[in-house]
């Protein structure tokens, strides 16, 4: 009797110990695994081994950290993979592009609830439209892409939610264009602009300010002619990491070119994907059931690598900026009501999308 009632206390007093003591010693002697749900080489590949190489320094317990990559079917296999397969031990920490976006139109590749993952952290990031400057009529100013026609703006997938931010973008405009999508990465879709395949692309900040911004608008072949707000669903906000980019954020120029910003269907679909697609650009996630210990002491090593000089220092001089990630409880209610938006929305989207599929090539 005096054994079990030694043990039963030693149970009660590990139980009573604040969260974040236990999260302190989570990962001691452990190795965790970061799963990014892009193949190697991408922006979300280069984040992610970023972060992971001044994230080791912050964790408590100081494990290993290893980085592997679950590509294909748009970063669906990756989602899926996490919250079907990968054990809730807090050993494996999901880097995410496009998850948040795809859950939210009801993407049907995706087969696991979004909204019962374990939340670690939203990353908000923008993305950067560029044209052409050979363009007809050619294209000085971002005003000029309303006196084109005819050209190809390039994608990546149909449901992914740049491009069809790309394209409600040039629907609200007015413009006519035509569209192709498909490209296996960012890579691809960019040589496809260097070749004259496409004359427009948005590109994530990461590669816009280390590939487009020295490689092709510096050189004169390209500009920007707007580039993402972002936007919590209340308010549209100006991103930081657009600072010095000669263009407006897209409501801005909207407004500018027609006089007024729309209403309906069309522009409200587009908040929607836009505040999903720039709010959480990327989400860092883990399988549900997760131990909150394991996820509270990621968090604390966020919220310190966010401030450290020595990884901003890192991070501008690999990619021009500095991510940062957003660990607090009203980023996680966001980030679940977001998931679930009005069906009337989700209807329209998916026929959006569809009516994109159909269009392709033509």
């Amino acid at each position: 009797m005096q054994i079990a009632s030694r043990l039963a206390c030693l149970v009660a007093a590990l139980i009573a110990q604040p969260l974040g003591a236990r999260a302190a010693d989570f990962y001691q002697g452990k190795t965790l695994s970061i799963m990014v749900n892009f193949t190697a080489g991408g922006p979300t590949d280069v984040e992610a081994r970023l972060m992971a190489r001044h994230l080791a320094r912050h964790l408590a317990g100081s494990p290993q950290i290893i980085v592997r990559n679950m590509g294909g079917a748009g970063g669906v296999i990756g989602v899926n993979w996490l919250g079907e397969i990968a054990p809730p031990d807090g050993l494996t920490l999901g880097f995410l592009t496009g998850a948040a976006s795809k859950s939210a139109i009801g993407e049907s590749g995706i087969r696991v609830d979004l909204s019962k993952f374990a939340f670690v952290a939203g990353e908000p990031g923008i993305s950067v439209t560029y044209m052409r400057t050979d363009t007809p009529p050619g294209i000085r100013a971002p005003a000029d892409i309303m006196k084109s026609g005819d050209f190809w703006a390039g994608g990546l997938a149909p449901d992914a939610d740049k491009d069809v931010r790309e394209r409600m973008a040039l629907d609200m405009l007015g413009i006519k264009y035509h569209y192709i999508s498909n490209y296996p990465g960012s890579a691809e879709a960019r040589l496809a602009v260097e070749r004259k395949e496409v004359q427009l692309f948005a590109e994530s900040m990461p590669t816009y300010r280390a590939s487009i911004e020295p490689n092709l608008v510096k050189s004169g072949v390209a500009i920007p002619v707007w580039y993402d707000p972002l936007d919590d669903g209340e308010n549209f906000i100006n991103s930081p990491d657009a600072e010095g980019i000669k263009a407006r954020m897209f409501p801005e120029f909207l407004k500018e070119m027609k006089g007024a910003l729309p209403s309906g269907d069309l522009w409200d679909a587009y908040r929607l994907i836009n505040s999903v697609g720039t709010v959480f650009l990327r989400v860092l996630a883990m399988p549900p059931n997760t131990p909150p210990e394991a996820v509270a002491a990621i968090q604390s090593a966020l919220n310190k690598m966010n401030d450290d000089p020595e990884y901003r220092a890192d991070a501008m001089a690999a990619i021009k900026f500095a991510p940062r990630y957003v660990t607090d409880a009203k980023m996680e209610k966001l980030y679940r009501a977001k998931l679930s938006p009005e069906p009337r929305l989700r209807d329209f989207i998916h026929r959006y999308v569809e009516a994109g599929r159909a269009s392709l090539g033509k």
